[in-house]
């Protein structure tokens, strides 16, 4: 709840070294509230509609293709 608050008024924190390449664009979580990031020019939060594509590869360690 406390993360929360902190990435709603101060911005997510990127975990930098959680960064990987999806085959399209870079992705990662917040360090502090987890929630999933996309770099599209800059570190935004991941749109599950907007981001929606075919070619996005699963996370590596998610065992899924």
């Amino acid at each position: 709840m406390l993360k929360d608050l902190i990435c709603r008024f101060r911005g997510h924190q990127v975990a930098r070294n959680r960064v990987w390449n999806d085959g399209l664009d870079f992705r990662t979580s917040c360090a502090r509230c987890g929630i999933p990031l996309v770099r599209d020019g800059g570190w935004r939060v991941f749109d599950s509609e907007r981001d929606a594509n075919e070619r996005r590869a699963a996370h590596p360690h998610s065992g899924g293709d």
